[in-house]
């Protein structure tokens, strides 16, 4: 499912380009996944008329934060072509009180719209993808899987905000910073490609593991 910003983005904001700044990191999806368990006694109807509210509140924050909505043209710009962000409702059938006690790290990726990995968000790919999970005890999570090509935390967190109040109906509505492209204006990609021979000749591959 596509949710598109409620009002169409101007024709002169159609080209999002990004900034130098936005090149000097690797640019895979960046996940982020959020809990909300039932502190009510809302039943999973209830969470389900919750999502519903997402939907409408994410379209109407896609019109202020609309580079979100579009898809990688390039490595230099983004195609604000209100194709909108990939939304996917997921019915989970367990309790998330029980997930959160002992939780299943291998099943986590599952609350995302994909498998993140450090792969590049190509050219032709939706910038935005959020997955929500409706649990049978009315919890609720919700999976983020946005472009590091146009978000970092901090730009992250605005939109969250953003959203959230949109979905609250607060009288305050959040309007993101665009101006580095401005500021920070790339016209090649000659910096971003010395600085990723530099930084792979740094990196080791290894084990890992996740507690």
């Amino acid at each position: 499912m596509s949710i598109k910003p409620s009002s169409p983005t101007p024709p002169h904001l159609k080209t999002f380009e990004l900034s130098i700044l936005d090149q000097l990191i690797i640019s895979p999806y960046v996940p982020i996944i959020l809990y909300y368990p039932n502190r009510t006694s809302d039943t999973i109807f209830q969470a389900l008329e919750r999502s519903v509210s997402l939907k409408k509140s994410l379209s109407k924050t896609l019109t202020q934060f609309y580079p979100l909505a579009g898809m990688i043209k390039n490595d230099l710009s983004i195609d604000c072509n209100d194709v909108g962000a990939n939304y996917v409702l997921a019915l989970v059938h367990c309790c998330l009180d029980d997930f959160l006690r002992d939780p299943d790290h291998g099943l986590i990726n599952r609350f995302l719209a994909f498998e993140p990995s450090f792969d590049e968000s190509s050219t032709g790919a939706r910038v935005t993808n959020i997955q929500v999970n409706i649990f049978e005890c009315g919890g609720i999570v919700i999976g983020l899987c946005v472009s590091h090509k146009i978000l970092d935390g901090a730009a992250l967190n605005t939109f969250l905000k953003g959203w959230a109040n949109m979905a609250c109906e607060a009288k305050e509505v959040v309007y993101p910073n665009l101006t580095a492209p401005t500021l920070f204006p790339a016209k090649s990609l000659w910096l971003r490609d010395t600085t990723m021979f530099i930084s792979q000749s740094m990196l080791k591959e290894g084990k890992c593991r996740t507690k």
